[in-house]
């Protein structure tokens, strides 16, 4: 059996404190630790490093080729062909890479860096193919709701089918471009929608999606996306809710420029309040996701604060002093937590 360089380092230490406490023979803790080896981490790391460049590479390539619309549109009035033959083209190529990355999930399902290398392509060629299939169906000009909602529910669909994370975190990000230009058509081109704002939407569109992955959860056949769908929910509510607390409400960004940010008080109040909350539930019930995301956030919330409030008025390094002060508080606070559950 190979594990990486941690777990090596975990099982030998389970191993020796049976052997201390006398709980296996010295012959059989001689035998657990030859039972595994320690993995290469170089192969592996030039292994990862390889598949970046390739798919870098890749992507820039695409670009070039494909992406730069005056290609496709020259080709396209050279041959005669119409937008919807471009997008059936298109939709043909994206149902290729989506036989190839599901038979190679089925021959090296081990493999996922490089099986998602697949979903790249899936998602480029989707969105080509969606872009040329809706160009016609669009409600007016500007309005993108139609194909990031059609673009959504394809990106859902062979995500499931593929089993990829990366589609559906795709999917989440198609569903929330979908969400605001939809409001932002509902709502006749204004920056309210139902009395929302752009950050306030997108802050409930988060709250929604990060409460989804308990539903998610409960269904057999998608709970393998229980997890990526509470993250990348969490990570959308904390950055929309971080975004709340410097706007507030507020839908005329010429208005706010023109008003002091202590005006939004409320609003950076009620978003520290909840980080707080959501930080004490996180380390009182172990939420190891929730809790470093809410840390990160927390720290992001001190210094938009005080560039905020106290930028011109106090003295910076008496500031981060004061900072640093508190962090090595934290982090003393929560080592002795951690001793403590622990124990």
């Amino acid at each position: 059996m190979e594990l990486d360089k941690k777990e090596a380092e975990i099982v030998n230490r389970a191993i020796q404190t049976w052997e201390d406490e006398a709980r296996i023979p010295k012959e059989l803790a001689t035998e657990l630790r030859g039972s595994y080896s320690v993995r290469n981490a170089n192969v592996d790391a030039i292994a990862i490093y390889a598949l970046i460049s390739a798919v870098s590479c890749g992507l820039l390539a695409f670009g070039a080729l494909v992406l730069d619309e005056k290609w496709i549109e020259l080709l396209r009035k050279r041959w005669g062909f119409s937008e919807n033959i471009v997008g059936i083209l298109f939709t043909f190529v994206a149902g290729l890479f989506v036989y190839l990355a599901k038979r190679r999930m089925n021959s090296s399902g081990g493999a996922k860096a490089s099986n998602e290398v697949y979903n790249i392509a899936i998602i480029l060629t989707v969105a080509i193919a969606i872009t040329y299939w809706t160009r016609g169906l669009l409600d007016g000009p500007g309005n993108y709701a139609l194909p990031l909602l059609f673009a959504a529910i394809a990106y859902a669909g062979v995500a499931i089918f593929l089993r990829s994370t990366l589609l559906w975190v795709t999917a989440i990000l198609a569903l929330a471009g979908w969400w605001g230009a939809q409001t932002h058509y509902w709502s006749g081109g204004n920056f309210r929608f139902l009395g929302m704002n752009y950050p306030l939407r997108m802050t409930v569109f988060g709250l929604v999606i990060w409460a989804s992955s308990w539903i998610i959860g409960q269904i057999r056949a998608l709970a393998f996306l229980k997890d990526v769908t509470y993250t990348v929910g969490l990570f959308l509510f904390l950055v929309a809710g971080w975004t709340l607390s410097i706007f507030g409400n507020y839908a005329d960004y010429e208005g706010w420029k023109a008003l002091k940010q202590s005006h939004f008080w409320f609003w950076a109040l009620s978003f520290t309040l909840v980080l707080a909350g959501m930080m004490y539930y996180a380390f009182q019930y172990k939420q190891e996701t929730l809790r470093d995301l809410c840390l990160v956030f927390f720290l992001l919330n001190i210094y938009t604060r005080y560039f905020e409030y106290f930028w011109d008025r106090t003295n910076a390094g008496i500031f981060f002093a004061l900072l640093a002060l508190s962090f090595w508080f934290v982090a003393k606070k929560a080592e002795q937590w951690r001793s403590r559950t622990a124990g």
